[in-house]
């Protein structure tokens, strides 16, 4: 009987697909363990980061805090000086005063106290629109005063007041060197009612013409009359329910008119030489 040939078998070579397959598995499972682990790594050391930079604020913050009460409750956070500025016309002191601001106080109470001191101070100088208060140095007061628009003057007796841009007349009566010139002169205005609704006209002319005008007299024969001095010296009487329409032929009259002449626009628009007694009454020599 023949003998069966005999097929030798290399058990690696057999075994090496599922050893190689088990390696791979087993090398990979490392790689995502590690990449894990990285992750796991990148993620702490942010979160260590994070609670860093919130301790960080907090401690700024708490610093902060600390250096600023300490501020405000030592003397240092006293008022020593007030600085006013804006005021040009107004008596400083007496604006300090009015505003209730002392030594004592802390500087940091009136930066919070804006519409309180602005309503205190308008109160009583309608000059004033409104007042803020800044810190200068250490413990220096700045009070910031803005004062309303003058649109004109008063004459009271020998000195002038204001006429500011909502009808008021300033608390302060004010030499001819105060006196801002370019602005017009209103005089003989006994009554408010007359001076704002002459105002309120004078406002709505042209501003070529206004610009001409030195004084309004309020010394009118009749309510519906208004007189402009201008600065060439010459004399417009018109009307006031007219007047806007007819003060752009000014510049055409006066130079046919000549200088120190009435131009009458109230009814129609004729001229004539001032009189002497008429300037001495408007002023004018």
């Amino acid at each position: 009987m023949a003998k069966k040939p005999v097929t030798k078998i290399d058990p690696r070579k057999e075994l090496s697909p599922y050893l190689n397959h088990e390696f791979n598995q087993q090398k990979n499972s490392r790689k995502g363990q590690a990449k894990i682990s990285a992750s796991l790594s990148s993620l702490q050391a942010e979160r260590r980061r994070s609670l860093r930079r919130r301790l960080g604020l907090i401690m700024t913050v708490s610093i902060l805090a600390v250096v600023g009460l300490g501020y405000y409750i030592s003397p240092l956070a006293n008022i020593s000086t007030v600085k006013v500025v804006g005021a040009d016309d107004l008596p400083i002191k007496e604006v300090v005063k009015v505003s209730k601001i002392k030594a004592s106080d802390k500087v940091f109470d009136y930066l919070f106290q804006q519409k309180d001191l602005s309503q205190k101070l308008s109160k009583k100088y309608p000059e004033i629109q409104s007042a803020q208060a800044h810190l200068g140095h250490v413990n220096q007061l700045i009070l910031q005063v803005n004062e309303r628009p003058t649109m004109g003057y008063l004459k009271d007796g020998d000195n002038y007041r204001k006429i500011l841009n909502n009808g008021q007349i300033g608390s302060k009566s004010l030499t001819w060197s105060k006196v801002d010139q370019v602005k017009p002169i209103f005089v003989g205005y006994n009554k408010s009612g007359s001076l704002k609704e002459d105002l309120k006209l004078f406002n709505s002319l042209p501003k070529n013409f206004r610009n001409q005008v030195k004084l309004l007299s309020g010394n009118t024969r009749r309510n519906s009359q208004i007189i402009f001095v201008m600065k060439d010296g010459n004399v417009v009487v018109g009307n006031v329910v007219t007047i806007k329409d007819k003060v752009k032929y000014y510049d055409q009259i006066k130079v046919k008119a000549g200088k120190n002449s009435l131009i009458d626009l109230e009814v129609g628009a004729f001229s004539r030489p001032l009189t002497s007694s008429e300037k001495k009454a408007y002023g004018i020599s």
